[in-house]
């Protein structure tokens, strides 16, 4: 099919083709050829979970493919994928992974700039190419061009959500606490004859930080000059995502030359950082630093200009500003102020080294990189090694197992995903095995357990720089020896010695709380002490408080329910015995010292009432508040004269319905939290470590008390808080083999106290708790005791884009992540 393209004689100019190809059952597979070459190209993409790569016809092979993903860092709605720019012209392209999208072609002038300068040498400063030199088209401020097509799509870039995504939330969260935060000093619609801007410029009242990107295209293979690459850049943005301009204020290439962006002059907004654009300036580096080094001409450039930029905004470099609520240097990374890999992994991890150069005024100094680690796609390929990332897999816990031969036991992971979205069953990890008897089983959810032969593969979908944890069964060899197991790039030592195991056949293979039989990530077997099974708990129940908590697979709570009566109701029926009658509806009154339970009138029982919900979920009609749905069982006894309701939850359940961390916060910290309150609430659920002794219970849902437990009402208003305690379940910190009691709190002065500071004598593992810097919530008010984590310090460190492991090990270090 011919396509009349509209040319326009050397400037940049967008092409617009629709696609819609509905029913393939494989990836589809779709060539485009063009009568007049193209140098880029982006997709709107069908959905942002798909995936799909486009790869260009250079003449006489074709190019690398490409991964597109919807680049919806600036707009959490868009579905436009990133700018792919082509190492060379190329007049046909394949497009794989989907059907159905939209295609935006972009072709950009070869013409020189207007004026050509060493961007940078030992005795010249570097000089800023302004617009009018680079070759912007400011016609692009005014109008888009406009396509011949008459079966152009209207624009449907944003995909609409019927509830606010989690970073619009935040936003809106934002700007109600710190509204002067978005106050613009003046907006101007028309330039000076009187054409109306498409992108209004607005002007910041001050500039706060100075935010580093990456564009995230590749450099190195790419033969095209700075000045082709910024032109399709503005394009994209101006025209392809509908800006009307360039997002970022100044973009760098790999020799050094600097380029003006946005339009408008100092103090313009722009849109380099979603929901952090006024009072901030964006400058980019030419470049994907997760995959290659910055040049030294490029950083020092940057430096250079970041020098230039705190002179002329008046930022003093020394000292750190309160953005948002959260205290920060004034040069950051993207990845501080939202989630995302820019700019990069060697660019971000230099990026101290950037600041000290600014702030001494050491511009010309050059940076030291981490070094790059090869992989077998590049060992024998031009590829540049790839980064040192958190990227794959990670063990928990130690990598030398020894047990008796045929033992079991089961390993933890942790998987980080990379770059791109994940599917369920995708590959993760390799599989190799010393001897060919070492049994591998890996659980993929939902009762499902797959013996692994040469791969793991992922056990769902999962999003961007995500991390979930992994759990492997794992079986010796049937003789004694010393084999080796490697999952990934973790190598597992395993030691088979003693009397031989009789192999248990899969389903028969207890949880590893149950495993008498299994080895242990130790030194040696530790055999637990034994333990009543969930039904002999069950029974036991009915004698005493010590008795009632021996199931050490759940967690007891009281909950703040008050009151001689209680109504509960269950759609899916409740039962308060296996085999029983199952109501919808149960009334509970206190009698001397017995719970009546009783349905119309009729009596069900008394004493201890045990009631189950039949859909796993149990409503308290009477407590009028709305979190007053629980998973688990129901329990209800007289207390001390009166009538309590306790909550039997299994751990993970519990956690997932503890309301100290929605989604309002960063993912990371509901991690690192997550993991702190399971070890908290694991820790006292310990005999040894009654909270509340002679009660027949383990804690209750106050946070003044134990934690802040608001059952299946909090989970269902918080899905991200849901993924982060699926990421990490089971997972404690630990020292020594114990469960650390892992204090946490919400805010400090700039440090962290010490348990002597706060009056805890004798406090467990104090030396950990030790009082530690807390720049991150610098000139805030304590709220809380002091001691352990911040909150204010974990939300910090994850906006500045540290793991939750890393959060932990700073403010509980000498301990390590083990399963519970």
């Amino acid at each position: 099919m011919r396509v009349p393209w509209l040319r326009r004689k050397g400037m940049p100019i967008l092409y617009v083709l629709t696609v819609l190809l509905l029913g393939a059952s494989e990836p589809a597979l779709h060539t485009h050829t063009f009568e007049d070459p193209i140098d880029a190209v982006s997709l709107q993409l069908p959905d942002r979970q798909v995936a799909m790569e486009v790869r260009g016809w250079a003449g006489t092979a074709w190019t690398q493919w490409y991964e597109l993903e919807a680049e919806d860092e600036a707009d959490p709605l868009m579905l436009e994928s990133n700018l792919v720019l082509f190492p060379q012209t190329v007049h046909r392209i394949q497009v794989r992974g989907s059907d159905g999208y939209a295609m935006h072609p972009v072709r950009v002038s070869s013409v020189p700039p207007r004026y050509a300068v060493a961007s940078i040498s030992a005795t010249a400063a570097p000089r800023i190419l302004r617009r009018s030199e680079w070759g912007a088209d400011e016609n692009f401020l005014f109008s888009a061009p406009v396509s011949e097509r008459s079966e152009e799509p209207t624009k449907i870039e944003r995909q609409e959500e019927s509830t606010p995504s989690i970073r619009v939330r935040n936003c809106q969260t934002a700007q109600q606490l710190y509204p002067e935060e978005f106050r613009l000093a003046r907006t101007q619609t028309q330039d000076a004859s009187g054409r109306t801007y498409r992108w209004p410029q607005q002007y910041s009242p001050s500039v706060q930080l100075l935010v580093v990107h990456h564009t995230a295209q590749r450099t190195i293979g790419d033969e095209r000059p700075g000045y082709e690459r910024m032109r399709a850049l503005y394009t994209y943005h101006a025209n392809t995502l509908g800006w009307g301009d360039v997002g970022y204020h100044y973009i760098i290439d790999e020799n050094g030359q600097i380029y003006e962006g946005r339009a408008g002059g100092n103090g313009i907004v722009g849109g380099h950082a979603y929901c952090a654009n006024i009072g901030t300036v964006g400058v980019a580096l030419m470049g994907n630093f997760d995959l290659e080094i910055p040049a030294q001409a490029q950083v020092r450039s940057l430096q250079w200009l970041l020098k230039t930029l705190a002179d002329t905004y008046d930022i003093d470099l020394n000292t750190n500003v309160d953005f948002h609520g959260v205290s920060m240097d004034p040069i950051v990374g993207h990845r501080t102020l939202m989630a995302t890999a820019c700019p990069g992994y060697f660019m971000y991890q230099a990026l101290s080294q950037v600041r000290q150069n600014v702030r001494s005024g050491n511009t010309n100094r050059s940076v030291t990189f981490p070094r790059p680690r090869r992989t077998a796609e590049t060992e024998d390929s031009q590829t540049p090694a790839v980064a040192m990332q958190t990227e794959g897999i990670r063990a928990i816990g130690s990598t030398t197992i020894t047990g008796a031969p045929g033992g079991q036991t089961r390993l933890t992971l942790f998987y980080t995903s990379g770059d791109a979205f994940g599917q369920r069953r995708d590959r993760i990890a390799d599989v190799e095995r010393s001897h060919s008897r070492i049994g591998v089983w890996q659980d993929m959810g939902d009762g499902e357990e797959m013996r692994v032969r040469r791969e793991l593969l992922l056990p769902q979908r999962m999003q961007k720089h995500e991390t979930i944890t992994l759990s492997v069964r794992i079986q010796l060899p049937r003789e004694e020896g010393s084999f080796q197991l490697r999952i990934g790039d973790v190598l597992y030592t395993l030691n088979a010695t003693g009397r031989q195991r009789t192999a248990l056949p899969l389903r028969a293979v207890a949880p590893p709380a149950a495993q008498t039989n299994a080895v242990t990530p130790q030194a040696n077997i530790v055999r637990p002490r034994p333990t009543a099974t969930v039904a002999q708990t069950s029974v036991a129940r009915t004698a005493t408080a010590r008795q009632s908590l021996r199931d050490t697979t759940a967690i007891r709570i009281r909950l703040g329910y008050s009151g001689d009566t209680a109504t509960v109701l269950s759609a899916g029926g409740l039962t308060l015995r296996a085999g029983d009658t199952s109501y919808t509806r149960i009334d509970l009154s206190r009698e001397g010292d017995s719970c009546i339970a009783r349905e119309s009138g009729t009596v069900l029982g008394r004493g201890i009432v045990r009631i189950t919900p039949g859909d796993g979920i149990t409503t308290v009609a009477s407590w009028q508040r709305a979190a007053n749905r629980f998973r688990g069982v129901l329990e209800c006894r007289i207390v001390d004269g009166e009538l309590v309701l306790i909550n039997e939850i299994p751990m993970e359940d519990y956690i997932a319905g503890l309301a100290e961390e929605p989604d309002s916060e960063p993912y990371e910290k509901q991690r690192a939290f997550a993991i702190a309150a399971r070890s908290y609430a694991a820790h006292y659920r310990e005999p040894s470590n009654t909270k509340f002794p002679g009660m027949p219970y383990h804690g209750d849902d106050s946070p003044a008390r134990f934690q802040a437990y608001h059952g299946a009402h909090f989970e269902s208003s918080n899905p991200q808080w849901v993924r982060a305690v699926k990421s990490t379940a089971g997972i404690v910190v630990k020292k020594d083999g114990s469960t650390v009691r892992t204090a946490y709190f919400s805010s400090d002065d700039g440090r962290t106290r010490s348990p002597e500071e706060v009056g805890w004598p004798n406090f467990p593992f104090a030396e950990v708790f030790s009082s530690k810097p807390d720049p991150w919530c610098a000139g805030l008010p304590m709220w809380g005791h002091g001691v352990g984590m911040s909150g204010c310090g974990a939300r910090g460190q994850a906006l500045e884009g540290k793991t939750a492991e890393e959060i932990l090990e700073y403010y509980y270090p000498g301990t390590v992540l083990e399963q519970l």
